[in-house]
């Protein structure tokens, strides 16, 4: 009879902030070893991230002070129009890599006293990385004004229109594990997605 072999597993394995390495066990003796095939990330991917980072950083640092709601711009639209025409989420049938951000209303809308912190959840198809799904998306909130944008990590996100399921897991190795549980409150708050089952799970890559 042939002994009970174990595979073995990346479940309790901590991931290190270079992307060569990985560690295993945790704790203080934990030891660095090679990440698995599956994490689609290197130095270039990274390096990218960082670029990402710096950008949205120098972005934050120059925001303006918000405007009125109503206030008009060079054209008809008002930058509240602006602001809101920016959808909260915005994913891709299938299963596609995706981010959650956040950043703040670039308008003081009627009644409040602050502008509000808005959430996005984005998959974009054929995203290699995590960065791509989020670059697009953080160039427009710099086009539309939105300021203190933050990256607040990625997975992915499998979305089945057909069978009105949708399913979010794993992380992004360059921006880190989102809240899964936030994002999948941000996409049932979308009335387009009125009646999907949506589940997420920490697990998975």
């Amino acid at each position: 009879e042939k002994p009970l072999v174990r595979k073995p597993t990346t479940r309790n394995k901590q991931f290190c902030a270079t992307p060569t390495a990985t560690m295993a066990g945790g704790g203080d003796s934990a030891e660095c070893v090679a990440p698995p095939a599956t994490h689609t990330t290197n130095a270039e991917d990274q390096a990218e991230v960082a670029k990402l980072q710096a950008r949205i950083a120098q972005s934050n640092a120059s925001s303006k002070e918000p405007a009125s709601a109503s206030s008009k711009a060079d054209t008809a639209t008002t930058p509240g129009e602006l602001a809101s025409s920016v959808p909260s989420v915005q994913i891709a049938e299938g299963a596609h890599k995706y981010v959650l951000v956040s950043a703040v209303d670039p308008v003081l809308r009627s009644g409040e006293s602050e502008p509000l912190r808005r959430d996005f959840v984005v998959s974009r198809h054929g995203a290699a990385y995590h960065r791509n799904a989020a670059e697009p998306l953080v160039y427009l909130l710099e086009e539309r004004g939105y300021a203190d944008i933050r990256v607040k990590g990625g997975g992915r996100i499998l979305l089945d229109s057909e069978k009105k399921k949708i399913h979010i897991f794993g992380y992004s190795y360059g921006f880190g594990l989102a809240d899964h549980a936030k994002s999948k409150s941000i996409i049932e708050a979308d009335d387009r997605y009125e009646g999907f089952s949506v589940t997420w799970s920490n697990d998975g890559y």
